[in-house]
């Protein structure tokens, strides 16, 4: 640690336990309460994050610094996926896959198709930002796992986006620097990838080159890994415009609980989607798919049944059927779906 930093470190330390003793003074206040109590907590948390972040310490809670300042998330199994370190057992990868075969069933029998794609994670994509101290130690993931799985055993459509964006990725920035997602190029390109599936079979779902949407940028401070590690940073981020016409998109609540909602469009001579998803859609990869279908249906998997998905896949009779979940989030997507029968 710097000299300004054990300076700091030492007047921070003292202005704490200054505030901590004047404090222990106020009637009502007492130690089991402290942690919700503390005056100026808030502040005095993201000063001091700010402090280390700007003297170079790179280990926060939930997340990293890496090289160029790139911030990495740690939770759920995001180390353990970039290091390869946590693989599920053979009963446990059966039963996962028994679950995606019975929605691809009832999809299937009810005159619809399956597509299950992945996000990789970050980290994935962008190992060289890595911090070195954190090496990649095994040779097989999580996702390696499951996509050999369904690739030999299954028929299901798995959309494994890890080669086209390691590609991609050389050329582009698809992901944020201080936050877990994709930003709106990466969206693009994983919808594009997904959309040329889907077109085989609905040749009017129409795919656009790159060159059909105009760049520009925006300022988000909405960064997901900046704000659990306690730190206010803003990134400049890439919009993507449409120089085509689409169709107005009108949204309204499914269900009275609103935690499926649907999408109409205007264009109604295309196909029907339900989509399952995580908060990799709503990082402009909706963007990119509601304007390619009549009507979206689609609930993030915290909220809604396993059970209930196939009733609905059974009412609606989506022609496409879109399942969407992280790569850190492969078992606890599962887990989420399950939850009513655990």
């Amino acid at each position: 640690m710097t000299k300004i930093a054990k300076i700091y470190s030492g007047v921070f330390s003292i202005l704490f336990f200054s505030i901590l003793l004047v404090q222990l003074f106020i009637p009502n206040f007492n130690l089991d309460s402290i942690s919700e109590k503390f005056l100026w907590r808030m502040g005095l948390i993201k000063e001091f994050n700010a402090f280390r972040y700007a003297v170079g310490d790179t280990i926060f809670n939930g997340g990293l610094v890496g090289k160029d300042s790139w911030l990495f998330y740690t939770g759920d199994y995001s180390i353990h996926d970039y290091q390869k370190t946590e693989l599920m057992g053979p009963s446990r990868l059966g039963y996962l896959v028994g679950m995606l075969e019975s929605l691809d069933k009832q999809v299937t029998q009810n005159g619809g198709t399956v597509w299950v794609m992945i996000p990789p994670d970050k980290n994935t994509i962008y190992p060289q930002y890595m911090p070195h101290q954190i090496p990649v130690i095994g040779q097989t993931s999580r996702l390696d796992q499951l996509t050999d799985y369904l690739q030999k055993n299954t028929e299901i459509n798995l959309l494994d986006l890890r080669p086209l964006f390691i590609d991609v990725s050389q050329s582009s920035q698809i992901y944020y620097r201080f936050d877990a997602h994709w930003n709106c190029l990466g969206a693009y390109y994983g919808s594009n990838e997904l959309l040329t599936q889907v077109s085989a079979l609905h040749p009017e779902v129409q795919t656009r080159p790159l060159t059909d949407y105009k760049l520009g940028s925006m300022t988000d401070s909405t960064l997901d890994i900046a704000r659990v590690m306690g730190l206010e940073l803003q990134e400049e981020t890439v919009t993507l415009t449409p120089k085509f016409p689409i169709g107005s998109i009108s949204y309204e609540s499914y269900d009275d609980s609103a935690a499926i909602m649907a999408a109409a469009n205007s264009q109604t001579d295309l196909p029907t989607a339900l989509v399952i998803h995580d908060s990799f859609y709503t990082e402009c990869l909706n963007q990119f798919l509601e304007p390619q279908f009549s009507q979206v249906i689609f609930s993030h998997y915290e909220k809604t049944k396993f059970s209930d998905y196939l009733k609905l896949i059974e009412t609606e009779k989506p022609d496409v059927v879109i399942v969407e979940f992280a790569e850190r989030h492969i078992e606890y997507f599962f887990r989420l779906m399950t939850t009513e029968t655990q």
